[in-house]
């Protein structure tokens, strides 16, 4: 099973962001073993992308990702043989690494996170060829 971590670089969410986020946690779980961390620092935000062999970067840059497209991705890892997929969202590290933007409006961290997962969420459903909306 794919383990899926997203890494957000600030304090713990309040309630409304936890909530959706647990939501889509829960609705994963039968596709992928997926958290949530949250980083205070960046030390730490540095620390967990060293150790990070697949990462991406939610940004508010220019390349953007269709659902289709993530969903590729994800099985495509998943083929290789790759057991985890890193997100960070917050300050850019200093390391490079591949980066897309979830939407060209600006939003706070926790609410990119709570789309982020949904997307996670699309795209397996994507993979195994279910409908998203019921």
């Amino acid at each position: 099973m794919m383990r899926i971590q997203v890494f957000i670089q600030q304090k713990k969410a309040d309630s409304l962001y936890t909530a959706a986020m647990d939501e889509y946690l829960k609705r994963l779980r039968a596709y992928a073993a997926v958290s949530v961390t949250y980083l205070k620092s960046e030390k730490q935000m540095e620390k967990a992308v060293a150790k990070s062999r697949k990462k991406f970067f939610v940004t508010s840059g220019k390349k953007t990702m269709t659902s289709p497209e993530l969903a590729e991705k994800i099985e495509d890892f998943s083929v290789r043989g790759e057991s985890s997929i890193d997100f960070f969202i917050g300050e850019e590290p200093g390391e490079r690494m591949e980066t897309f933007r979830i939407s060209s409006f600006t939003m706070n961290s926790f609410l990119t996170a709570t789309v982020l997962l949904e997307q996670i969420y699309r795209a397996y459903r994507i993979i195994h060829h279910q409908a998203y909306h019921k």
